[in-house]
């Protein structure tokens, strides 16, 4: 982009910067957020720009939230443990944090129906359950084999309700979780946590979206009480959680 048009769409961006946004959740605010910082390491990251191209076209998250996967999921995978993603649909970030898994010899769980959402309730408005079930289990397998993926093992059913009794005795450094609705997201967070080093990391997509205010609230009601993790906004629309210690 030329340098005077870049210097003319900053120009209007205070005009839109910090507008209000309707959202249907107390205490939850909404605002146009513009950030001003333009660093784009995800434009010089060769091994991530070929991972976008093949997993853009299987995922609803945009470059940033993946690149955040990417880059965090390397780190926490110097750590014991393995990795899981709860909230598959058509695998595009699963594909993504196997092969980072793969690259540090651990293993992805990728846990989902396969049939939509689940366990939507009154402080999840945008959704009435069923919602994202455009995937299978097979169009996930498909995609696995396409990419020559072997280190993912697949747990079908509503986690952790009807799966996690195969994963009581995992330990996780890094946990993706995106299910969209409150009920699900505190229910899988409760599970991983306790299964999670010191060190590792869980990240919730969609907090801040205002169609995805459960998730928002989710963890937000965790910023009150959880003594051995701190919890970090970003702008992106990602909730990241590091795991400090050990509670007591």
């Amino acid at each position: 982009m030329p340098l005077d048009a870049l210097r003319q769409l900053y120009a209007t961006l205070p005009r839109l910067r910090g507008m209000g946004l309707l959202g249907q959740t107390p205490g939850i605010e909404h605002e146009v957020i513009l950030p001003f910082a333009s660093y784009a390491p995800w434009r010089s990251d060769a091994a991530f720009k070929s991972m976008w191209t093949t997993i853009k076209d299987y995922t609803l998250v945009d470059n940033y939230r993946a690149y955040e996967l990417w880059d965090l999921a390397g780190q926490a995978c110097r750590l014991s443990g393995d990795v899981i993603e709860v909230g598959v649909w058509r695998g595009g970030t699963a594909i993504l944090l196997a092969s980072r898994a793969a690259a540090a010899g651990k293993r992805l769980y990728a846990c989902d129906t396969f049939e939509g959402v689940v366990k939507a309730d009154a402080v999840d408005p945008h959704y009435s359950g069923g919602e994202h079930a455009d995937t299978s289990l097979g169009f996930f397998v498909a995609f696995l084999r396409k990419q020559q993926i072997k280190n993912c093992t697949i747990a079908q059913g509503v986690f952790p309700d009807e799966t996690g009794w195969h994963l009581v005795g995992n330990r996780f450094c890094f946990a993706h979780i995106d299910v969209d609705v409150y009920r699900t997201a505190k229910e899988c967070f409760a599970f991983i946590w306790d299964r999670l080093v010191v060190g590792g990391i869980v990240v919730f997509d969609d907090y801040g979206f205002s169609t995805c205010e459960g998730v928002t609230l989710a963890v937000n009601e965790l910023r009150d009480g959880l003594a051995d993790g701190v919890i970090l906004h970003n702008l992106n629309g990602h909730a990241v959680i590091i795991k400090i210690g050990v509670a007591g």
